[in-house]
């Protein structure tokens, strides 16, 4: 793990962080209507409210999505060796495997667990796959595979 770079780590979970917000405003913007479908008293937040949460929240919200995008952009130094193709292919394939262990059972239990319309569990699976092949190209062209790791040559 010493032969890590940590700083394109860092550099590859701030991009994610940023692009998860473009990528989740855009998509609220175009497709909150889903928000819209019975039953609706399920939502803590929806489009419509746009802002109005309080700066507490905000925070919160910035704070967990900026450790969490570092952390997937470390899992994806750890295993990039073992995923699958060259560049990004790697970074589809740790896209699809995140999306896959991630968002899917957490959807399967919202549909089991939760009075949730259809429309807006497609919807979700649909975005959320988006979003884990965005994320994992990213990834894949922020950390190349030779400028991942330090070189070991100068050791």
């Amino acid at each position: 793990m010493k032969n890590l770079n940590y700083k394109r780590i860092l550099l590859a979970g701030l991009a994610i962080f940023f692009i998860s917000f473009l990528i989740g405003g855009e998509s609220y913007f175009l497709f909150g209507k889903v928000f819209q479908l019975e039953p609706t008293s399920i939502w803590k937040w929806t489009p419509a409210q746009g802002f109005n949460m309080s700066a507490q929240w905000w925070i919160i919200l910035f704070l967990l999505n900026i450790v969490l995008a570092v952390i997937f952009a470390f899992v994806f130094a750890l295993i990039e060796k073992g995923l699958p193709g060259k560049g990004i292919q790697k970074g589809l394939s740790f896209g699809i495997i995140v999306w896959i262990v991630g968002p899917i059972p957490a959807l399967v239990t919202m549909y089991l667990m939760m009075n949730i319309a259809t429309g807006a569990l497609v919807y979700f699976t649909l975005q959320s796959l988006f979003e884990w092949l965005v994320y994992g190209t990213v990834i894949s062209l922020i950390c190349k595979e030779k400028e991942f790791t330090a070189k070991e040559e100068n050791r």
